[in-house]
């Protein structure tokens, strides 16, 4: 019975963690650099790889990743880290 009252919820969670999941790894390739190591920088601009054409392709990979579930508005490039993103991801999702 529990199972059930949670189920929805966990459901819900492993689909964003996907998506989120996605967005890292799609990152990490464009940034040429290791997943874990990304997840750890506070800054993207500490990666010797990052410049402004890799950060148009990080917007990009948001916009493909997420869709119409979020609204690319404001500064965007104050996106400067994984969790910049996610907590911008999460205030503009529709």
């Amino acid at each position: 019975m529990v199972f059930l009252l949670l189920a929805p919820k966990f459901f819900m969670k492993k689909k964003n963690n996907n998506s989120t999941d996605k967005l890292i790894l799609h990152i990490s390739k464009i940034l040429e650099i290791n997943k874990n190591e990304l997840i750890k920088k506070n800054n993207f601009s500490k990666i010797d790889t990052y410049d402004s054409l890799k950060h148009l392709e990080i917007i990009t990979a948001i916009d493909k990743i997420f869709g119409r579930k979020i609204k690319l508005t404001g500064d965007l490039s104050k996106l400067s880290s994984v969790k910049e993103i996610l907590t911008f991801i999460k205030k503009n999702s529709n």
